[in-house]
């Protein structure tokens, strides 16, 4: 009888437990803590998801005295690139994903991290 008791009072914390890790899911942080729920920056075109049309929708926005780039999608999510500033070049900063350049015209720099793909002016970035 003193198991079947103790075995329950396991099971009740391990649930309470379980319960009190937060009910988001694991969702990950947002990337700015002090971020508004609108995300700042300049709107941007991208495709998000395999298929997607290129329209208007995210945002981009440069991390002051970094060079780190944010780039936030309309469902919530978002990437963050770095941008050497020597070459211009950007890379993904959590690597999972590379990042593929494609052929754009001049002002425009344009590329693909997975299945999403994304169109940035230059001058958003600043300059070339």
């Amino acid at each position: 009888m003193c198991l079947r008791t103790s075995s329950a009072f396991i099971l009740l914390a391990a649930a309470a437990w379980l319960a009190g890790c937060g009910g988001e899911g694991g969702s990950a942080p947002s990337p700015n803590a002090s971020a508004s729920a609108s995300p700042s920056g300049a709107v941007m075109t991208c495709a998000i998801g395999a298929g997607a049309a290129l329209s208007p929708g995210c945002f981009v926005e440069k991390v002051a005295s970094s060079n780190e780039i944010i780039l936030y999608h309309p469902d919530g999510g978002f990437r963050r690139l770095t941008r050497d500033p020597a070459n211009g070049t950007l890379s993904t900063r959590d690597g999972a994903e590379p990042l593929v350049l494609e052929t754009s015209p001049q002002d425009v720099v344009q590329f693909t991290i997975g299945a999403d793909r994304y169109r940035i002016p230059l001058a958003l970035l600043g300059g070339a």
